[in-house]
């Protein structure tokens, strides 16, 4: 396996492990009131270290499974953007 595709793996075991944390939250139910991505990064091992590098990693991760239609970001109501939630999507 050459660095990229390893890269890409990685990536990968990422969004699984970010999604497996909102599986196992009841607000991060489709409909439900959404997680706030600091309790999620919290859940999946990437804020533990109160390292900015690993809190945006669970971003980017969270981002991807926007764009893929497996998350949802919730509007907030114009509340600041690092309190914002995130929640599954209805499948």
């Amino acid at each position: 396996m050459n660095l990229h595709q390893r890269g890409s793996d990685l990536i990968n075991q990422l969004k699984d492990h970010v999604l497996e944390v909102l599986r196992s939250h009841p607000d991060a139910e489709p409909g439900g009131n959404g997680v706030l991505q600091e309790e999620v990064a919290r859940g999946a091992g990437l804020h533990s270290m109160g390292s900015a590098e690993l809190d945006h990693t669970c971003e980017e991760m969270l981002k991807f499974l926007q764009r893929e239609g497996l998350v949802e970001r919730l509007d907030g109501n114009g509340q600041d953007e690092s309190k914002k939630g995130w929640r599954l999507c209805k499948t």
